[in-house]
Order: C-alpha cells, then sequence, then structure tokens
C-alpha cells in the first residue's frame, strides 16, 4: 500500500477520501485544486489496487476507502452531501420534527420538491413520518446517530454556507 501512496496526488486523494468519505470526483478536484482528469486518473489507480471504490447511488460516483465505511451508510455520505437535503436533516435535528409546511417555511423551494426530497429521506431510513391527526410530521430516525456522523464527516465544510448553520447549531 505505500508504493500505491508514494506518489503525493495519489496520498492527498486517499487522504481526503479517508476524512471526507462519499465525495464525487469534481468535488475531490475543487478542494485539492486539480484538473478533474488528473483526479480520475489516480482515483481509477486507486479502485485497481483496491485502496478505494466508488458508490453511484445519487446519480454521482462517490469515492470511499475499502473498509471505511459500511455499505447501508454510503447512502447518507451521498445524500447528506447535497445542500437541499442536508439542510432539511439540519433543521429536523433542531427542531426535533415538523410538518411539511414548516420546512417549507426554512426553504427556496417548491412544495413538490420538498415533497420529493422528503420521500428520498424517508426512503434511505433517514426520515420516518408519524400522523398527527390529519397531518404529517417528519422527524430523524435516529438523531443520536446522525448527529455522531455528522460530527465525524463534516460534509457541511465542503458545501458552501454550511458552515454557519453548524456553528449555530444548538439543541435545547
Amino acid at each position: 500500500m505505500d508504493d500505491i501512496l508514494e506518489l503525493e496526488t495519489r496520498r492527498n486523494i486517499f487522504d481526503i477520501l479517508k476524512k471526507n468519505p462519499g465525495l464525487h470526483l469534481s468535488k475531490i478536484a475543487q478542494t485539492l485544486k486539480l484538473r478533474v482528469s488528473l483526479v480520475e486518473y489516480h482515483l481509477r489507480y486507486l479502485e485497481k489496487h483496491e485502496l478505494v471504490q466508488s458508490d453511484k447511488h445519487t446519480g454521482y460516483n462517490r469515492y470511499f476507502v475499502i473498509g471505511e465505511v459500511k455499505s447501508i451508510k454510503k447512502k447518507n455520505f451521498s445524500i447528506l452531501r447535497q445542500k437541499t437535503l442536508l439542510k432539511i436533516v439540519l433543521f429536523l435535528l433542531k427542531k426535533r420534527s415538523a410538518k411539511h409546511k414548516e420546512i417549507l417555511n426554512q426553504m427556496d423551494i417548491s412544495p413538490a420538491t420538498l415533497s420529493y426530497h422528503l420521500k428520498r429521506l424517508i426512503n434511505d431510513n433517514i426520515l420516518v413520518v408519524d400522523k398527527q391527526g390529519t397531518s404529517r410530521v417528519y422527524r430523524i430516525k435516529n438523531s443520536e446517530e446522525l448527529i455522531m456522523w455528522l460530527i465525524k464527516y463534516k460534509p457541511y465544510n465542503l458545501l458552501d454556507g454550511f458552515n454557519e448553520i453548524w456553528v449555530d447549531f444548538t439543541f435545547e
């Protein structure tokens, strides 16, 4: 393994994936200030030598260091590296539970788009829906685990404007 990671560029790609599992090609290139084609070459090399693997869950190939992340959790990386989905999750972590309209008031998207994203989060086992009378209330399925994941992997560090949201994040 040391021979494979001897090249600084390759080692930097490996290290960023170890700290930030689930990044896609262009984000790796942007973060390391490298050409996409160069990063793609090194990722293929790392895959060939079984140090890195890719997973296509949300239309992007997302990359992971082999053995670092359970396959079930790979979906979380893909989902929570998307700005809108992360914003919904952070709002629900802070609020604990909310109706569609309450979430919509915090977002800059249409009601139909919010419904689509909520359904994705439910299907990926991140949210659950409770009935309160005729209303549907959304909440995080396992908030403690999700908070630990957010603390460990800090997906908001790589999204413009999300550091401020996390810094202001407090629990009652």
